[in-house]
């Protein structure tokens, strides 16, 4: 049975607390996500070449990654609001920027830097805001649900920026970007609040998981143990491999032959099985642990790769295209609500931030080195290969993630990190 205070978080605003984390992702990521579709009208206009253009999407993810750190802390200190606000106003500036520029500087700092501080500002604040207001039971399925705005940008945005790109250029398609980012940050500033349970319920959280210190680690602590660097290695892998595939895949199959409507559908057909990865996310970490299921879904995201490397009709982009928005969907939440269990909730932001960070590392590698291999031999496919490979090698590693000593969870098991009482001794990501 849980505690007062850990039904006393309020889960009713909790959903509204989803909710606008869930618009306000759709604006901040839906609008980055469609950078795939520019990809190729740029390099063809300014005769850049794909790694340069591509360079952007690494300069917005380095970016995003250190500004997620900061607004971690700043999220733990002052609320995810004041995280929020710089994020969204410089976001859609250069946004709006961008639709007037004309050298390749213009595109790094406007999309890399304004795109990525939009980004940042609003993933690890949503993130988190979402996790005070959930506990153990509900958190992961709160998390997923809050991140299917993620996918829902995606597959809404892809084919109304393609149709705006095709009809009016693509200098139309970043100012209805700019506009849109900006509106879906609005109801997040005026509803984004603390839970005022929130100090209670994780006393109460700690206790029920034989808690030992005050909340568990903090960032320095944490950042000494092998799981945090097993979750920061991990990130990374499913990072690079996903954002190389975001920002190339387009190009990739009208490469091989199909038109530029069917290969922006691709993004709707991942969307599509993203939004099944979200929704089946907390199902199965309540059915296998974290552990398990962030293994299983990083193996998966490696299949897609070193599926795609074959690809040469519309079908089976679509297809493997749905397995790895499914695959990488269903990780993230996991990443992220497994922040708990593994280090305890003193320093929930600032993890959380670093484990945004690492991801962002290797979002910053993949679409660089994606185009970097195509202009030097023609072909995507070893870029795929290399990605596998690195997914491969990261879902191994899973195998050995389990909770630290001196962390809260250090004494619990699969099922007890999903807040159902268990025996002593077990890790809490099992």
């Amino acid at each position: 049975m849980q505690t007062p205070a850990l039904t006393g978080r309020r889960p009713s605003y909790g959903w509204v607390i989803v909710t606008v984390s869930f618009i306000l992702l759709v604006g901040s990521f839906g609008t980055q996500l469609c950078f795939g579709l520019f990809l190729k009208p740029l390099a063809e206009e300014f005769g850049w070449s794909r790694a340069a253009v591509s360079g952007g999407m690494s300069l917005l993810m380095a970016v995003s990654g250190l500004a997620g750190i900061f607004m971690g802390k700043a999220t733990d200190k002052w609320g995810a609001r004041a995280a929020i606000a710089p994020g969204l106003v410089l976001g859609a500036i250069g946004y709006l920027l961008l639709s007037r520029m004309n050298h390749l500087w213009e595109f790094y700092v406007c999309f890399g830097i304004g795109g990525g501080l939009l980004a940042g500002c609003s993933y690890t604040p949503a993130v988190t805001i979402v996790s005070d207001w959930f506990g153990p039971r509900q958190r992961t399925l709160a998390i997923g649900i809050a991140l299917l705005g993620v996918i829902a940008g995606q597959m809404i945005l892809s084919p109304v920026i393609s149709g705006v790109i095709e009809a009016d250029g693509w200098r139309t398609g970043w100012w209805v970007l700019a506009i849109v980012g900006f509106v879906c940050g609005l109801p997040a500033l005026a509803l984004a609040r603390k839970n005022p349970d929130g100090e209670a319920a994780l006393a109460a959280e700690r206790h029920q998981a034989g808690g030992a210190g005050p909340g568990g680690l903090t960032a320095a602590e944490s950042a000494h143990t092998l799981a945090f660097w097993i979750l920061m290695a991990s990130g990374a892998a499913i990072g690079m491999g996903f954002y190389a595939f975001n920002a190339h895949i387009v190009s990739y199959a009208t490469d091989v032959g199909l038109t530029a409507e069917k290969a922006a559908l691709i993004f709707t057909v991942s969307s599509v099985g993203g939004a099944l990865g979200s929704v089946l996310a907390g199902a199965t970490t309540h059915r296998l642990g974290h552990r398990w299921s962030l293994l299983l879904f990083t193996a998966l995201n490696a299949v897609a790769m070193f599926l795609f490397i074959p690809a040469a009709s519309a079908w089976v982009f679509y297809l493997f295209g749905a397995v790895l928005g499914f695959a990488f969907s269903g990780a993230v939440p996991v990443r992220m609500a497994v922040v708990p269990p593994l280090f305890g909730t003193r320093a929930v932001g600032a993890i959380i931030g670093l484990a945004s960070a690492s991801f962002s590392m290797g979002a910053i590698a993949g679409p660089f080195l994606a185009g970097y291999i195509f202009d030097s031999t023609g072909s995507y496919d070893l870029a795929f290969m290399i990605f596998g490979i690195l997914l491969v090698l990261g879902a191994a590693w899973l195998y050995f993630l389990k909770a630290p000593k001196g962390a809260p969870g250090y004494h619990q098991s699969a099922e007890a990190a999903d807040g159902t009482p268990a025996a002593a001794g077990g890790p809490a990501a099992d």
